[in-house]
């Protein structure tokens, strides 16, 4: 315990002295007190203030019981007090001190009725009543102790149920209580000298015994349904000895002379006191009387270490613990925070997790074995590194596919490039085997043209290869873009002296695949206009989503007819490979007119090629 527990139970226990001292003396003053000679007859000794009442003769009733009862008071304050110090509940451990306390009352009333020397009949009636205060909250009090017990308190049905019970414990005590203006629990009349002896009961005596009976029962029956079944034979003795008691009452209501002549109060205290006290010691209220067996059972290596580091309590599994280990505890124990849970392991007992945790007055240390949990923590970083390794060969496996792919997708595209240049590249090299190597000036003038053509066709084969790139990374063409090759290759063939112009009008794009058939289209007749006297061609497209069209005008002084014809030949075959393509064309000996009209194929999609 804390230094302030501590000090709170000592204050507790000098309270509780100096009150049962008190009371104690009390007692013994009234019993020194009631043993004198009653005053005479028609003396107004004591009214307590209460001259409402008429004065009349004065009686005293000795009882043999008066010692008893004198020790049953402070008796009663001590077993609340132990009440207090050894119940572990807090709702219980309040409802047996008001137990405790209601049989100081009750003690305390039936001595000054009985012990002091009270002349008003009317005053003595009240002390009577006053026996079913305790007598009505005593069996609610121990019926809500039960129902703790049992833990059901919090169920809807049992806070209406209390609810219930104080107001018909509260309505019970009003009504006994002014039994003197209506008479409907005990029936008598107060000018008769023997009005004591000669009273019945009426139909709020009964009521009030229905309930005492039916809370006493359901008191036994919650502590039956919810105890263990070793507490089952417990509860049928508490039984059993409730029962003698029981028929003692009837007798006692019945007012036969064996039970009156007796001190029923004292024996009702005793009675319930025990009961109560029984049920604590078995295990049937919560105490701590049971605590300690409960713990050593416990099935966990637990220990509560003092803030020494020495052990307080150990469960029977607990192993003994190494110095290193007893020092880490004792500085948990040591710690001011409460609540706080220190986790900690040692070398010394590999596959140990301790966990200590700040309690009032040292610390409580548990052992966990954590030998399958380690194992599984063996394994789940083993996997975790195989895993780490084939992540690694994967991730090395999608670079080297990556690389594989992109060369292979190089050596694709680089294969289209030379297929679609293939003829010209031969082309190339049949006329560059053929260039004559003198200087003479025909020779001069076949090298300049072979020189010529070779220059377009390089031409030719770069933009063509450009068209092919573009089908795998841009294959949309728009009008500026369109007009950019057209003014390439017009400026071109300026350059080799054809004269020549494009214009290009086309709504939205063009995909790479027709502007390449367009392109070798131009290139067809400008490999006419090449060795033509004095060309001029004039170069128009045109088009929209659906189609394209582009016009070739060549006009010439003279053309090579060889060339004519091969021009046509292959404008033949280029479209021939195109779906919905048409050509038509007039030839001349000195002009050539080409309307090439093609489909575009519905297949694009934004900033991609065709899927």
């Amino acid at each position: 315990m804390s230094r302030s527990d501590d000090t709170f139970g000592r204050r507790v226990l000098a309270g509780s002295c100096a009150g049962g001292a008190a009371l104690c003396l009390a007692l013994l003053a009234l019993q020194a007190f009631g043993g004198t000679p009653p005053p005479m007859p028609g003396t107004q000794f004591m009214s307590l203030g209460l001259s409402i009442f008429p004065p009349s003769t004065f009686s005293v009733v000795s009882s043999s019981s008066s010692g008893l009862m004198i020790l049953v008071a402070p008796a009663a304050a001590i077993w609340g007090f132990s009440v207090h110090i050894r119940c572990s509940d807090a709702r219980v451990r309040h409802c047996l001190k008001g137990v405790a306390l209601l049989v100081g009352l009750w003690m305390l009333d039936v001595l000054v009725k009985y012990r002091y020397p009270i002349e008003n009949q009317r005053l003595i009636a009240f002390l009577w009543y006053l026996y079913y205060v305790p007598m009505t909250l005593i069996p609610t009090l121990c019926l809500l102790c039960a129902v703790r017990a049992s833990g059901l308190d919090a169920k809807p049905w049992a806070v209406a149920m209390r609810r219930v019970l104080v107001a018909v414990d509260a309505a019970l005590i009003v009504l006994v209580l002014t039994n003197g203006t209506h008479f409907q629990v005990f029936s008598f009349d107060i000018s008769a000298p023997d009005w004591q002896n000669s009273y019945a009961y009426n139909w709020g005596y009964r009521l009030a015994v229905v309930i005492y009976i039916a809370e006493y029962l359901a008191f036994f029956g919650f502590l039956f349904a919810t105890s263990r079944r070793r507490l089952h034979g417990v509860i049928g003795l508490l039984v059993i000895a409730a029962v003698p008691f029981a028929a003692y009452a009837i007798l006692y209501a019945l007012r036969r002379e064996f039970a009156v002549t007796t001190n029923f109060s004292l024996n009702y205290c005793l009675v319930v006191v025990a009961l109560l006290e029984l049920a604590l010691d078995f295990g049937l209220l919560p105490s701590y009387a049971w605590y300690d067996e409960a713990f050593s059972r416990l099935p966990l290596d637990l220990k509560v270490l003092e803030q020494d580091g020495s052990i307080a309590f150990a469960t029977d599994v607990a192993d003994a613990l190494p110095a290193a280990v007893l020092d880490l505890a004792r500085d948990a124990a040591r710690s001011p925070a409460r609540g706080r849970v220190t986790r900690f392991r040692t070398s010394a007992i590999p596959h140990a997790l301790f966990k200590a945790y700040g309690v009032s007055g040292g610390a409580a240390l548990l052992a966990e074995d954590v030998t399958i949990l380690d194992e599984q923590r063996r394994m789940l970083a083993e996997r975790q590194e195989r895993l780490r390794r084939s992540n690694g060969v994967l991730q090395h496996e999608g670079a080297v596919r990556r690389e594989l792919w992109r060369l292979e997708s190089e050596d694709h595209l680089l294969r289209s490039i030379e297929a679609s240049i293939a003829d010209k590249v031969e082309r190339m090299g049949e006329l560059l085997s053929v260039l004559p190597r003198g200087d003479s000036p025909r020779e001069r003038a076949e090298r300049r043209d072979i020189l010529t053509e070779v220059k377009l066709l390089v031409a030719y084969c770069k933009r063509k290869g450009a068209l092919v790139l573009s089908e795998e990374s841009n294959p949309e063409f728009d009008r500026d873009r369109l007009q950019l090759v057209f003014n390439e290759t017009t400026s071109d063939l300026r350059s080799i002296g054809v004269d020549c112009a494009a214009v290009v009008s086309v709504e939205g794009v063009l995909p790479a695949c027709v502007v390449s058939v367009l392109y070798d289209c131009l290139y067809d007749v400008a490999s006419v206009a090449l060795f033509a006297t004095e060309p001029i061609l004039m170069l128009f497209v045109s088009g929209n989503k659906t189609s394209v069209q582009m016009r070739a005008a060549l006009e010439v002084a003279e053309a090579l007819p060889e060339r004519l014809e091969a021009a046509v030949e292959n404008l033949r075959e280029n479209l021939s490979a195109q779906a919905g393509g048409s050509l038509s064309l007039e030839a001349s000996p000195t002009s050539l007119n080409v309307a090439v009209r093609m489909c575009v194929p519905d297949t694009m999609q934004p900033g991609g090629g065709a899927p």
